[in-house]
């Protein structure tokens, strides 16, 4: 009986891993799991969404999705992987849940606000790990991340999650929401029974890397600094400027979403350039963000829907990017998704932080909130000319195929790290062009047999077992 039912239930959920659209529905649930939490009002039916134990609360969530990520991604380095086996998942999945349960609940009706702190840490915590346990398997699964396949799943599951956590009556909204990193679990255990024996993808030589690695750190940082002032001007917008308070979350929230589908759909249309063009506009509407709080206390509510929006498709594109990297072997995957992950929610802390500090020192507010807004301004002028000029490079590492420069340079990179011999990269950058064994005998003027040989050192030395295994490694077009 327990054989048929799991025999059942992978009938059901391996179309779902494997599908091009939907297996990103496990990742969208870990997303889904924070915005449903925090961002709609019904998930905690006791108390008030802004009450200063869930505002403490979220921070020490955000600094803990944040720093686990990194930690593990440290200590995993590049030669070790995070696997998702089932004695880490279901234990993450299921401290995520309790975590989640707790918090909505005793956390808010307790005396003490320690149970609510030490919950928000472990839903922190529990939902870092699942994002990486993701990437793990994504990069498995050569995953193509591209609007027209992320936004669908994301865009669509987020207004669902949203609507039936605003809906529910009473507790059956939070309950819900525990069940969101379940279900995370469940479609990571499932994509590992679809794809057992996948391989990762293989890292670039560090040499050849090192171009996207600054890209990948800078465009982090930028990330961090945006997510920053968004959350900043989120936070530090009054609450009766904003009517129905508890809402305007959960409407920011959806028109983020609503944005990402937008995005994907101007894709499709003739002469679309890449999706990373839009970075510099988000940035833009950062910055604008900015100059109408700062304009007319009438357009606070502008100011406040259009931060919280484009911090979520900061989020999306960010991960996108970071997944296309690491499909090509400029980075692991823990290294990469924890850069996508820490930079947004370290972001959203800082600013987040920042506000909260005005607002309890009322001389502060009066005097620096503004002057704040300008320096932020400032701030993201210099973001923006700063992306612009990164603009090339950015879209450049997401491009397939391969220009000829580049593989000339992995090829050379790969020589040195691997300490081939000049006749053995001469015969490596034949075989990245597409000669047979027989062709390159024939271009070097030297037999088959000794090509053959010279192919099966480089093997040995790269630990590559096919010419095709050789081809992917060079040209890297996932």
């Amino acid at each position: 009986m327990t054989t048929a039912r799991g025999g059942a239930t992978g009938a059901v959920l391996t179309p779902v891993v494997l599908g091009p659209r939907l297996k990103y529905l496990g990742l969208t649930a870990v997303l889904a799991w924070h915005y449903c939490l925090w961002f709609v009002p019904n998930a905690f039916p006791t108390t008030f969404l802004l009450d200063d134990r869930i505002t403490f609360a979220w921070l020490i969530a955000l600094a803990a999705a944040g720093a686990v990520p990194l930690l593990l991604a440290r200590r995993l380095g590049r030669k070790r992987h995070l696997e998702a086996t089932a004695i880490v998942v279901w234990p993450t999945a299921g401290l995520g849940a309790a975590g989640t349960a707790v918090l909505t609940s005793v956390g808010m009706t307790v005396h003490t606000r320690w149970v609510a702190y030490a919950a928000a840490f472990v839903v922190g915590a529990c939902a870092g790990v699942l994002w990486l346990l993701w990437g793990e398997r994504f990069a498995c699964q050569n995953a193509r991340f591209t609007l027209g396949r992320v936004a669908p799943t994301y865009g669509g599951f987020l207004f669902a999650a949203v609507a039936v956590t605003y809906l529910a009556p009473g507790w059956f909204a939070p309950a819900f929401v525990c069940l969101l990193p379940l279900l995370s679990g469940l479609l990571l255990r499932a994509h590992v029974r679809a794809l057992p024996d996948s391989p990762y993808p293989r890292l670039l030589p560090a040499k050849a890397a090192t171009q996207g690695t600054r890209t990948m750190v800078t465009v982090s940082v930028i990330s961090f600094a945006a997510s920053a002032v968004l959350y900043y001007t989120v936070a530090i917008v009054p609450w009766e400027s904003l009517g129905a308070i508890q809402d305007a979350f959960t409407y920011g929230i959806l028109l983020g979403a609503a944005l990402v589908l937008v995005f994907a759909l101007a894709q499709r249309l003739p002469g679309s350039r890449s999706p990373y063009r839009v970075y510099p506009w988000l940035l833009l509407c950062a910055l604008v963000s900015c100059v109408l709080y700062l304009a007319d206390e009438r357009l606070d509510a502008v100011a406040f829907l259009l931060a919280l929006a484009i911090s979520s498709v900061f989020e999306v594109l960010l991960t996108m990017y970071m997944g296309v990297l690491t499909q090509k072997g400029y980075a692991p995957p823990a290294t990469a998704y924890s850069l996508s992950g820490s930079a947004i929610r370290f972001g959203i802390c800082a600013g987040n932080g920042l506000a909260l500090t005005y607002e309890r020192v009322p001389a502060w507010h009066a005097t620096l909130v503004r002057p704040t807004f300008v320096l932020l301004v400032v701030l993201m002028a210099f973001l923006l000319i700063t992306m612009v000029r990164q603009e090339y490079k950015i879209e450049e590492l997401t491009r397939s195929p391969q220009a000829e420069s580049e593989l000339v340079a992995i090829i050379n990179a790969v020589a040195e790290e691997f300490r081939l011999s000049d006749r053995e990269r001469e015969i490596m950058a034949l075989i990245g062009q597409g000669y047979s064994a027989s062709a390159v005998a024939e271009k070097l003027f030297i037999s088959p047999y000794t090509v053959n040989t010279h192919v099966q050192h480089i093997y040995g030395k790269l630990s590559i077992h096919k010419r095709s295994e050789l081809i992917t490694y060079l040209h890297r077009d996932s």
